[in-house]
């Protein structure tokens, strides 16, 4: 360019040597010489034109070749994305070629960049016929509404397997042709997530229906048991109950036969039996007895605790009982428990091949479960009632005996008393021998204590051994009995008693008075030495019993006594601070449970106690 601009310059300058021969330097003399002027400025002008022409082609070009390598970085970026794309894209003509296509699409159908470019992947054939449609009319929609189309569509690939796709498809011109791009995406994993998920949830239909068969085949057990069982209660012998599970067995296995056997000798003896069997010698042969550690159906549960099924019963297993035994062709069997002891083996059989369902096992098991309470219930209940005989005939003996005993013992203490005041009145006052008036007073103390005690004793044996039916009572009025009793008590401690209004009570009365008087002047006597005794007897119906409380501001209880004082000759105290025998509250308690109710008390240890006790209720 440089040589270009230096050779116009040369040019023009001998232009104007040529028209000018005195040069530039000298003024124009005439008009030729003017002309040659104005060619040479003309020359110029144009030479200067070249120039700038020449140097705006130049920027041209370097802009020019400055774009071309932006739409080259532009490409490649496009194509680099394009190609790392994860959904399949592809731009494909009417006839099936490929215009463009991405690596996520070739590897959706199978092929490489390499078969791609050489044409070896056209989308028409690779779409099965009956969806050839489907693409005609999203790809005519695409076109017409100038808008994306989306649906469904399979496709093969390379190795025949046809692949269910989702396609978004565009349209694009290419001149007047119209090209559509389609952006595709692999539904397999999709519907094999929604198959996983199918399959799941039939799996859980099916846990579901199996456990719900369950269910109902224990409703079913627990509803023929109960039906059954209605008396159970008042049923201890063990074989009944046996007869009864196998009813159950039998009734919820037609055509099945129940056999219990227990241990005996060297022997599986046959207990009970439930059910027809179709071979009558085989009974025969089963209640002779099967031989232990030749019976398999009976040796395996009671050996391992567990159910033994056989859905194949093999007669072999069981050879002493013989070939009569062949009719049965499927066998259950279940350890009869009672605890952790087994105590015998309850067999099942049926007479037709079939597999044991887990609903039957359910069924079956349950019936043995229930009839394992029962055994354990009907041994308790025996052993319960065999201890309650006892403890009501220790316990009417210890009555009889300390009645019969209070009662003999009066007669030597009324000696005793008597020859202990004949000694006072003979010997007076014993002034002038200090220790046998000591002695004296010792005798009449002790013979005084001996005589309470005897009479609490003689009331504690009264409460039952001479029971009266219960009739209305009413509490008020007996209530002021007991407080006339304890009249002097109450004036000497200066008590204030205060009894609200009592509801009647279905009670022997001359008990409730002693009960009464028992728990008030027990308030009265435990009083706070700071502090006047005052009590308060309330009560009120609450349904069928009446609640009555018997509250003082003496000098409580700790909770860790409010048991002990219950009991018959408990002390809390020294019997130089309290007097007593320690029997009043054992009688209160047994003359409130005489009557079905309930006796106790509740204090914080310091500020008083509450005695409560409950009573029937008088009827109208």
């Amino acid at each position: 360019m440089a040589l270009a601009e230096a050779a116009s310059a040369t040019q023009v300058q001998a232009a104007l040597a040529s028209s000018l021969p005195g040069g530039l330097s000298r003024p124009a003399a005439g008009p030729e010489e003017r002309e040659a002027l104005e060619v040479a400025a003309a020359l110029v002008e144009a030479a200067l034109a070249r120039v700038e022409a020449q140097r705006e082609a130049r920027v041209a070009r370097r802009e020019l070749a400055a774009r071309q390598a932006e739409g080259a970085a532009l490409q490649a970026r496009f194509d680099a994305l394009f190609n790392a794309a994860p959904v399949g894209i592809a731009a494909g003509r009417r006839d099936g070629t490929l215009v463009r296509a991405n690596d996520a699409y070739l590897d959706l159908l199978g092929f490489t960049r390499e078969e791609f470019q050489a044409g070896a992947v056209n989308w028409v054939e690779l779409t099965p016929p009956e969806f050839t449609e489907v693409d005609w009319d999203a790809l005519r929609r695409a076109i017409g509404d100038g808008r994306a189309v989306r649906y469904a569509k399979e496709m093969r690939h390379r190795s025949g397997e046809r692949i269910a796709q989702e396609v978004t498809l565009l349209p694009q011109w290419e001149g007047p042709e119209a090209v559509g791009v389609a952006y595709v995406r692999d539904l397999r994993p999709e519907r094999a997530a929604a198959l996983g998920h199918a399959l799941e949830l039939q799996a859980r239909g099916e846990e579901l229906e199996r456990l719900n068969a369950e269910l109902a085949a224990r409703t079913e057990a627990l509803e023929r048991f109960a039906e059954l069982s209605r008396d159970l209660a008042l049923e201890r012998d063990p074989l009944v109950l046996v007869g009864r599970a196998q009813e159950i067995a039998v009734s919820l296995m037609p055509g099945s036969v129940c056999t219990y056997y227990e241990p005996q000798g060297g022997l599986w003896s046959l207990r009970s039996h439930r059910g027809e069997f179709r071979q009558p010698e085989l009974l025969a042969r089963l209640r002779s007895g099967l031989t232990r550690g030749e019976a398999l159906n009976v040796d395996r549960p009671f050996e391992t605790l567990t159910p033994y099924y056989q859905d194949t019963f093999d007669p072999a297993t069981v050879r002493s009982a013989g070939g009569s035994i062949s009719v049965i062709r499927t066998t259950a069997s279940f350890p009869v428990r009672t605890g952790a002891r087994p105590r015998g083996v309850l067999v099942v059989g049926r007479h037709d091949q079939r597999a044991w369902t887990p609903a039957e096992k359910t069924l079956l098991e349950t019936v043995v479960f229930n009839l394992q309470l029962a055994l354990e219930r009907a041994e308790q209940s025996g052993e319960l009632q065999r201890r309650a005989l006892a403890l009501e005939r220790s316990n009417a003996e210890l009555e009889r005996f300390a009645f019969v005993a209070s009662h003999d013992l009066q007669e030597p203490l009324r000696s005793v008393t008597s020859f202990a005041q004949l000694l006072v009145k003979r010997f007076g006052g014993l002034e002038g021998d200090p220790k046998a008036a000591q002695y004296l007073r010792h005798i009449q103390e002790g013979t005084q204590r001996m005589q309470n005690l005897i009479q609490d004793l003689l009331t504690y044996a009264r409460v039952t051994a001479e029971p009266r039916p219960p009739a209305r009572q009413d509490t008020n009025a007996v209530a002021a009995t007991a407080l006339q009793d304890l009249r002097a008590s109450l004036d000497a401690t200066g008590a204030a008693v205060t009894v609200f209004d009592l509801p009647p009570v279905m009670a022997d009365g001359t008990q409730l008075r002693q009960l009464l008087q028992n728990l008030i002047g027990n308030a009265v006597k435990y009083r706070h030495p700071d502090r006047p005794p005052v009590v308060m007897v309330t009560g009120e119906q609450r349904g069928s019993w009446v609640h009555i409380d018997v509250q003082d501001n003496g000098i409580g209880i700790p909770s860790e006594y409010h048991e002990r004082i219950f009991t018959v000759f408990q002390r809390l105290h020294a019997r130089d601070q309290y007097g007593g025998t320690g029997v009043g509250l054992t009688i209160a308690r047994r003359i409130v449970e005489r009557h079905g109710g309930q006796l106790w008390v509740s204090s914080d240890g310091s500020n008083g106690s509450t005695f409560h006790l409950t009573l029937p209720a008088a009827t109208d």
